[in-house]
């Protein structure tokens, strides 16, 4: 019982010591570009790059990015007369 209870006691003196000199959090490592879609052999990353792997060479290609030349998105809300207008 005692064997047990010292085992108990060492394990939570290591976490605090752990805790102590920094340890906050365990967390993954993950890339900081990940693919976020594929329709083959098309792969486009979460930043919007756009590349292509060549079926020839099997290397990845560059195609550019998808929110080069995109602007802003409105936020102004039209009124009832505009959209009418519009969509006439």
């Amino acid at each position: 019982m005692a064997k047990k209870f010292f085992y108990v006691c060492a394990g939570i003196f290591l976490l605090a010591l752990a805790y102590h000199f920094g340890a906050r959090s365990a967390t993954a490592q993950a890339p900081g570009n990940p693919i976020v879609a594929v329709s083959d052999p098309w792969f486009v990353l979460a930043n919007g790059d756009t590349y292509r792997i060549d079926s020839g060479t099997g290397r990845w290609q560059f195609i550019g990015n998808m929110f080069v030349n995109s602007g802003p998105t409105p936020a102004k809300q039209k009124s009832w007369g505009q959209l009418k207008t519009r969509y006439r």
